[in-house]
């Protein structure tokens, strides 16, 4: 597995943006940031830097060169092309949205890919987790920020109106199974979430679109996956638990957990 950096956030944020990329496989927090400055970019995604914190996000999760990176509800691919920047022309870059998904991502995820803009992307359109075509022990990282929580999404209320968009909730155990399948065995998978009340079980998705971290903690260690690693540069203990994370001035500063996942040696 590769070594995990011991280099606090502090020391990274005083590195300059304007370097270049290390030497070494493995990209130094300085080449990712620069990434961020890459010109293509729009300011659309550029505005939304500070509250993600894309470059602290990519180098906890140990992005290399000519990686392969399953992005799991990739929405519109705002993580997407970030990646497929950092693995660059050897790497590549799975996008996968299911069916539920692709409702909101669709016209995002195209703008972002059309005429072959991101060459090393290749598109899983509504397809689900369980059904993802991909070699087995192919993929170094397996990513997902801010969506776990839809594997239990399945309705929305707004204004006393109920949309249904599953009948049930996805089966989380043949979907963490189809991940470990295609996982290498040194591979990594990143979680980014927002986080729910303690103790709230599967209402927060659907609520609030939250989860409660220890549904995660569990769910994957069940699931054959070791906590290895913590980041909380992206949590905020003043934001409501209870509030729905698209509310007016809630979005963009929620409370957020992001773990770091590896395969459980047996």
């Amino acid at each position: 597995m590769k070594a995990f950096s011991k280099v606090s956030i502090a020391l990274l944020a005083s590195l300059s943006i304007y370097g270049h990329a290390a030497p070494s496989e493995e990209l130094s927090y300085t080449s990712l940031a620069q990434l961020l400055l890459n010109v293509e970019r729009t300011k659309a995604d550029a505005a939304r830097d500070e509250a993600r914190k894309p470059a602290d996000v990519m180098y906890f999760s140990e992005i290399s060169t000519g990686d392969h990176v399953l992005d799991l509800f990739a929405g519109g691919g705002w993580y997407t092309e970030l990646f497929s920047m950092a693995v660059g022309d050897k790497g590549k870059v799975y996008a996968q949205n299911d069916n539920v998904i692709w409702q909101f991502a669709e016209k995002g995820i195209k703008e972002r890919t059309q005429n072959n803009r991101l060459a090393n992307v290749k598109r899983l359109d509504k397809v689900e987790i369980e059904d993802i075509n991909i070699a087995e022990e192919s993929v170094d990282l397996v990513f997902t920020a801010l969506n776990y929580h839809d594997l239990f999404f399945t309705h929305s209320i707004r204004d006393g109106k109920t949309t249904q968009f599953r009948e049930q909730a996805i089966d989380h155990k043949k979907a963490l199974a189809k991940v470990k399948r295609v996982m290498k065995d040194d591979g990594l998978f990143v979680i980014i979430d927002h986080v729910g009340t303690a103790g709230s079980g599967y209402n927060a998705p659907n609520d609030f679109h939250r989860i409660d971290p220890n549904i995660v903690k569990y769910q994957m260690q069940q699931a054959g996956f070791t906590l290895v690693e913590e980041a909380f540069y992206l949590r905020n203990n003043k934001d409501n638990l209870a509030s729905h994370v698209f509310a007016k001035g809630v979005r963009g500063t929620t409370d957020r957990f992001v773990y770091k996942f590896a395969k459980t040696k047996t």
